[in-house]
């Protein structure tokens, strides 16, 4: 059995090849641990299909997250026209959150985690075209994920000035803001400090990578593990970034994140104004806001923050009063972003509730940040309309950019991950 996993070209960002498409490595490293040759395709490298013509795969496996469905559906036709025989399946946060937008035109749509659910496809476990294994509850069982398949250098993220790898260490997020789509649940699952400790080693050891892009939602969730994690980070002398809450850090723990490493930390702070913070389901405050930016540059960490822009009740007076935060509490840099209802977030589900208006389904047109993707307001508020918005985005950018606190080029991969 060869199986092919591919990972569509993305249309949604100028620099599609800034991050390692992890989620698929790590189900390359499970079917390899089970005896199975695996490739995995990274069309944002080879985006004239000739790879994927010239691949002889039994099984193709697509990953599909939102914005990407124009590119997997086309991928998914390509395949269909020159690899009749071949299985295809899809799975990743659309495929989870919506898999009927999905079925028709693949052999098995997996929903939820793949690593299980994979290797059940093989085994012919599932009847009928979804596919859905529960939870891992240990993570420390998954192999790690298998960097061997693809060039690690050839992507772009940079941290401390390194070329890096993503690391995920731990599933799940307590908590219900109304745009996170919750793939993975609010049950936190967390790996093992000593396992997280023993990849970072592995990819000292097998690549040379000595910087890391955390990407778990809140980093810094569990206090114990993660002073252990910091203990051995230190001792490995390796640069890191990460995700977390400003709720959730103190001067002690950022002065022993910045002894261990960590060179930024990228906070969703979303408003400055209290009213949209509760409206989001956030459980902060704009004081917890202002003193974690104060806190984190105090420890020497560069300091990111992510607001946005036509939230549920968003008015011009709480656009204000955003500006007027970040003008009091400057940052080392602000990523600015305009609501976007992904499929399975609250405000998708129903935005009468939240008193919004969705003006399209079409997730294709889903780009959440930069001002490349100026026309992509998918919603209203009962105050702002979807042209408002825009000039509401523009406005903060332009008085951000006089502060210094945006690059010249607005970067849109570094929002689209952070979203």
């Amino acid at each position: 059995m060869r199986v092919c996993f591919i990972n569509p070209h993305d249309t949604v960002v100028e620099d599609a090849c800034w991050d390692e498409p992890l989620g698929l490595l790590y189900l390359g490293a499970v079917l390899e641990e089970n005896g199975v040759d695996v490739e995995v395709l990274d069309m944002n490298f080879h985006n004239d299909f000739k790879a994927l013509e010239n691949s002889d795969a039994d099984l193709y496996g697509v990953y599909c997250s939102s914005p990407l469905i124009r590119s997997v559906l086309n991928v998914n036709s390509f395949l269909k026209e020159t690899h009749p025989h071949a299985i295809r399946i899809v799975g990743g946060p659309h495929a989870t959150c919506v898999p009927g937008d999905l079925v028709e035109h693949f052999d098995k749509v997996i929903i939820g985690e793949g690593e299980k659910a994979i290797l059940e496809v093989l085994e012919g476990k599932f009847v009928g075209k979804l596919a859905q294994s529960p939870p891992i509850e240990d993570l420390d069982t998954i192999p790690f994920p298998a960097r061997h398949l693809i060039s690690t250098y050839d992507y772009h993220r940079r941290v401390g000035g390194l070329p890096s790898v993503g690391l995920i260490t731990a599933r799940g997020c307590p908590h219900h803001c109304a745009f996170c789509s919750e793939i993975w649940g609010s049950d936190v699952r967390f790996r093992s400090a000593g396992n997280v400790i023993a990849e970072v080693e592995d990819c000292i050891d097998h690549f040379g990578i000595r910087a890391f892009s955390i990407r778990d939602d809140t980093f810094t969730l569990n206090r114990e593990r993660l002073l252990e994690m910091l203990s051995g980070f230190e001792e490995l002398d390796i640069v890191w970034r990460c995700l977390t809450r400003v709720d959730q850090v103190d001067g002690g723990i950022l002065r022993a994140m910045k002894d261990a490493g960590c060179t930024q930390i990228v906070y969703g702070i979303e408003s400055g104004n209290q009213r949209i913070l509760n409206n989001l389901g956030k459980g902060t405050t704009v004081k917890q806001n202002a003193e974690a930016i104060r806190l984190t540059m105090e420890a020497g960490i560069q300091t990111k923050t992510a607001v946005i822009v036509g939230s549920p009740g968003e008015t011009w007076e709480t656009v204000n009063d955003t500006i007027s935060f970040i003008e009091e509490n400057p940052p080392d840099e602000v990523i600015v972003c305009v609501f976007t209802p992904y499929p399975g977030s609250p405000v998708w589900r129903d935005p009468a509730r939240f008193k919004m208006r969705i003006l399209t389904r079409d997730v294709s047109l889903y780009a959440a940040v930069g001002p490349e993707m100026l026309g992509n307001v998918v919603v209203e508020t009962e105050a702002m309309s979807s042209t408002e918005i825009v000039d509401a985005r523009d406005i903060m950018l332009t008085r951000f950019r006089e502060l210094g606190l945006v690059p010249a080029k607005h970067s849109l991969e570094e929002g689209l991950k952070y979203a």
